[in-house]
């Protein structure tokens, strides 16, 4: 078993803004492919891979494996997302039973609009859009039933404020979480 941390992408820089912009995601998703098709090539087609995006990586991780059928990725798991670029786990090109999702209880991304935001004037059908409990900025919650993966359990995280302004949203790499990606990403070995 292998990791890898993949950075290739300029990565948005403030939540308020960039982060609800898809352009940085648009322009990741061809060299994430790239990257997880030369892995694969690289070890003669007998790779498990698993592809994990956390927050807006997970648009990253969607928008690749929307755009590309076919890429060598056996599960995807998606932790703190604002949404992964489609609304159902089918969308995403491998079998929905290996796409994965948790959101910590803490974590303030749990706040993530819809795409017409909170703001934005609206027309009566994104009134009722702002209170679809599945939709947040880019498409469905991938933990809501609706959207049609796995979930699983991560750990509640602490509350806002009390160690940094978002300290959720950077916990899923500890405890109980962690071992519960590793158990994803291992098939259960």
């Amino acid at each position: 078993t292998a990791s890898i941390m993949w950075l290739g992408y300029d990565a948005p820089q403030d939540v308020m803004g960039d982060a609800r912009d898809p352009k940085f995601a648009d322009a990741a998703k061809d060299p994430l492919g790239d990257f997880l098709t030369g892995v694969d090539t690289a070890h003669g087609g007998n790779v498990n891979s698993t592809v994990l995006g956390h927050s807006y990586g997970s648009l990253v991780v969607g928008e690749a494996l929307r755009d590309h059928p076919g890429l060598p990725v056996d599960n995807a798991i998606m932790v703190g997302s604002p949404g992964v670029g489609v609304n159902h786990a089918k969308d995403l090109n491998i079998p929905a039973d290996h796409v994965w999702a948790a959101t910590a209880k803490n974590d303030l991304i749990n706040l993530a609009p819809p795409p017409s935001g909170f703001l934005a004037p609206l027309n009566p059908k994104e009134y009722m859009h702002l209170f679809d409990d599945h939709s947040i900025l880019y498409g469905n919650d991938p933990t809501s039933d609706d959207f049609g993966g796995q979930t699983f359990h991560v750990a509640d995280g602490k509350m806002p404020g009390s160690d940094g302004f978002m300290p959720a949203h950077s916990q899923y790499w500890e405890g109980e979480s962690l071992a519960n990606m590793a158990t994803i990403a291992t098939g259960g070995k």
